[in-house]
């Protein structure tokens, strides 16, 4: 198994969500993951609230489903801010 902690493993993990590899809520959850472990930096702090939408919202409307295009667009941010 994979630890995932580094900014650069976060690039990696946005990269394959976008690219079809991984699930987007179970990558975010890994990109949010990192966060924690990094302390959480600016450029990791969306996919801290996104991971945290995922559940326990569905009476708001807010569902796994529903966070997946903000995930998408979260993991395209991330890694522009790198390329």
């Amino acid at each position: 198994m994979q630890n995932y902690e580094t900014i650069a493993d976060a690039l990696t993990v946005a990269r394959q969500v976008l690219a079809g590899e991984i699930d987007p809520n179970l990558g975010c959850g890994l990109i949010a993951t990192i966060g924690q472990k990094q302390r959480y930096p600016d450029e990791l702090a969306l996919f801290e609230l996104l991971s945290h939408e995922q559940y326990g919202h569905e009476e708001l409307g807010i569902t796994v489903k529903s966070c997946v295009p903000d995930i998408l667009e979260a993991c395209r941010s991330l890694l522009a801010t790198h390329a």
